[in-house]
């Protein structure tokens, strides 16, 4: 993210030199120009990098898959346990 972060901040401040501070060619227009789509071109990439997360999922995904993958075994616990004994567990560990 650093080098991301680095090249946006190299490429603005020369955009910035060029465009603001006046140092483009008189001959060069801004409408047309290709700085301005490369600028926003590389805010877009800036924006998909910093978005990017470490895995592809989060912990509502986990918390349903293990909500999907427990489901069918529950009538077999109900048989094993009681379903008030399971409650009081459960409300103890919650509170």
């Amino acid at each position: 993210m650093a080098e991301y972060g680095g090249l946006a901040q190299r490429y603005v401040r020369e955009f910035d030199q060029k465009w603001l501070r006046g140092r483009a060619p008189t001959d060069e227009p801004l409408v047309g120009s290709g700085d301005i789509q490369s600028l926003a071109d590389l805010g877009n990439s800036f924006e998909i990098v910093n978005g990017m997360k470490p895995v592809p999922f989060g912990k509502d995904t986990l918390l349903q898959l293990a909500l999907i993958s427990l489901a069918p075994v529950a009538p077999l616990v109900l048989t094993m346990i009681p379903l008030g004994e399971l409650l009081d567990r459960f409300l103890h560990v919650v509170f």
